[in-house]
């Protein structure tokens, strides 16, 4: 799978040129949604920053600044898809917790069915990604190429 306009700089950090380690999907963004297009061969995964009103009032005015100048919305396009597959929720956790980014790692096509193995980061083109959430949801992509979108493209 080919990133095309991004990295993942850790487990939960995707960068852009010039703007390492810019959108955090852990501790920022909240995950929303997964959209198939299946006659595109598409998937988008969305994520949505806090609003204005719930940055904490404890946060000092440099920090509130930066969390408002980051984008809204982070959606991660994928294209070319072939197949996806999900794993449960954990019945123990709480349903919030499946917007909780817990890690993003890249797969070699050998462990295709173990959707808790964790792999370091990407490595080469021919693996899949597999995203985890704090509830044990799991979801793993096969596409050709993802593009990060945010802003007005999100």
């Amino acid at each position: 799978m080919r990133l095309v306009n991004f990295t993942f700089d850790s487990s939960v950090e995707i960068g852009i040129a010039g703007r390492p380690r810019f959108l955090d999907l852990h501790n920022i963004y909240g995950w929303q949604s997964v959209t198939y297009l299946p006659g595109k061969r598409q998937i988008k995964m969305t994520w949505t920053g806090p609003s204005k009103d719930q940055i904490w009032p404890d946060l000092s005015p440099d920090l509130a600044l930066a969390l408002n100048s980051l984008p809204p919305v982070v959606t991660l396009e994928f294209r070319g898809v072939s197949r996806f597959a999900a794993s449960p929720h954990d019945p123990e956790m709480p349903y919030d917790e499946d917007t909780c980014l817990q890690a993003v790692t890249f797969t070699p096509p050998e462990h295709a069915a173990d959707v808790k193995n964790e792999c370091q980061v990407f490595r080469t083109d021919c693996e899949h990604i597999t995203f985890m959430f704090r509830s044990g949801f799991a979801l793993k992509i096969w596409a050709e190429e993802v593009e990060l979108k945010y802003g007005k493209d999100a």
